[in-house]
């Protein structure tokens, strides 16, 4: 799936809600996800009546249906039910784009976020506590088996070593950025400060995965609200526009099979927004803030190469000192202001969209970047990966 949209034909976020964020709510993934899309309406300036358009995931025990009941919606004419993991976000606030440029919806709420797991999951067991399945299929038989499902991604990582010549600290900023970053965000749920020591000697997950090499399970849902451009200039906030975005699975849709570990499926959806936002004559060196997917610290690695912020292979020699922190003097974008997932939390995808929209608006507070006009956001990893081009409109 691909959205051009361009400067002047598109559509906007307008407002921008998150629930609690927590290790254990206590609260249903209903409950959560309905607190976010409040936030988000009333951050719009709107009421439910305003809203007829909603799109949501199968993921966290959630469906759209139920939710509408939840929030009291009586005019949804447009729903949209993601059920692809790691890029149901990105993807939805397309399709949404798509409904609201089109017609279908006049002011559609997209929300988005994860519980975490209960049970031991897949420290003994990969299917504790669910039906056992007679047998296990696709790329899951080589991994569910041994208890590592879910994990395929450290061969992407081993490969990036060998290939590069990478060493651990490389991966280690990553997980440094986002704590940095997480200390100013007080929704943040890992705030404590965090040294390369830490994560050097920090307990192996599965090698070369350590334990701040992986995002942080919490419950937490984020909403925000789209429309067109011509109804969010009478709305309180600055709109945030949608300028294109990119989903892409590249050549093999299973992990396990892909051809080439050098690199993922974010090259290819990377390559393609970029040639839908050719006309606008936006580049890589005009964006100010980056909220890349960080479920792996190796899977934001390959997005910062993949969207052209660092050349393939020299993350070693750039993600050094306080390179994309806020405050550097070096070049670049600013990398997950809020701490990304592995730091606030596992909101999946949607804490990276609120995160660049709350940016676009200038309204982040001490995590503000300055004169930030122009945002990347992407998700997903491996195979299944969508991004999205933000610009602020003036």
């Amino acid at each position: 799936m691909k959205l051009n949209l361009g400067d002047e034909k598109n559509a906007c976020i307008v407002g921008v809600g998150r629930s609690m964020i927590s290790r254990d709510s206590g609260k249903t993934a209903t409950t959560l996800a309905t607190d976010a899309c409040v936030a988000a309406i009333r951050d719009a300036g709107l009421t439910s009546v305003d809203i007829d358009g909603l799109a949501t995931n199968e993921m966290g025990l959630l469906n759209g249906y139920q939710l509408r009941e939840s929030l009291g919606l009586s005019n949804v004419s447009w729903y949209g039910q993601m059920g692809l993991p790691q890029v149901t976000a990105t993807f939805s606030m397309i399709e949404a784009a798509m409904a609201v440029e089109y017609g279908a919806s006049s002011y559609a709420v997209v929300v988005m976020g994860a519980m975490k797991p209960r049970g031991n999951g897949s420290r003994r067991d990969p299917f504790a506590g669910m039906p056992r399945p007679p047998r296990i299929g696709g790329e899951g038989q080589w991994s569910a088996p041994f208890g590592g499902n879910g994990f395929s991604f450290v061969h992407w990582m081993s490969r990036y070593i060998w290939q590069y010549g990478a060493p651990r600290e490389t991966f280690g900023h990553i997980a440094l950025t986002a704590r940095k970053h997480a200390q100013d965000n007080e929704r943040a749920i890992a705030r404590s400060p965090l040294t390369m020591d830490d994560y050097l000697n920090a307990r192996w997950i599965s090698k070369p995965f350590c334990l701040y090499d992986c995002d942080y399970p919490v419950d937490g849902y984020a909403a925000v609200v789209i429309t067109t451009p011509d109804r969010a200039r009478h709305l309180p906030h600055r709109p945030v526009s949608i300028i294109a975005g990119s989903q892409k699975t590249g050549p093999r849709t299973e992990t396990m099979l892909w051809d080439d570990m050098s690199n993922m499926g974010a090259t290819y959806c990377s390559r393609e927004m970029w040639e839908l936002a050719e006309g606008t004559g936006i580049r890589p060196e005009d964006v100010q803030v980056a909220c890349l997917y960080d479920g792996f610290t190796i899977l934001t690695v390959n997005w910062l190469e993949a969207l052209g912020f660092i050349n393939v292979g020299e993350a070693k020699d750039v993600l050094v000192g306080d390179a994309l922190q806020l405050g550097s003097s070096g070049p670049g974008p600013v990398l997950n202001p809020h701490g990304g997932m592995l730091s606030e939390g596992r909101v999946h995808g949607m804490g990276f969209v609120a995160e660049a929209a709350d940016q676009l608006m200038g309204r982040s507070g001490v995590r503000q970047v300055p004169d930030a006009r122009i945002a990347v956001v992407s998700n997903g990893a491996g195979v299944q990966n969508c991004s999205m081009l933000l610009k602020a409109l003036d």
